[in-house]
């Protein structure tokens, strides 16, 4: 199966730039801790590209833009996986 994850940068209040980032990350196959690796080198990514703009935003926001995009990313994940698998279980 096919697995695709999107990895958005979740923005803090101080965070101007008005739309967020976003990153596909392909999972299929993966390990958890692989996985992980993925969700956050995506997020790295997304936050540096939403905060762009201002240097000092930047220096402070990016730690909790990437903390909370990770745990954002992978809340879903496991949401998915919770769903696909009630799904399979016919539930």
């Amino acid at each position: 199966m096919f697995r695709t994850l999107i990895v958005a940068a979740a923005l803090g209040a101080l965070a101007v730039p008005a739309s967020a980032e976003s990153v596909k990350v392909n999972i299929a196959g993966l390990d958890a801790k692989t996985v992980h690796v993925k969700i956050v080198h995506a997020a790295e990514q997304a936050c540096s590209a939403a905060l762009q703009e201002s240097a000092v935003v930047r220096y402070y926001e990016m730690p909790l833009c990437i903390q909370d995009s990770v745990a954002t990313a992978e809340a879903k994940l496991a949401a998915n996986d919770h769903h696909y698998a009630s799904v399979q279980n016919g539930r």
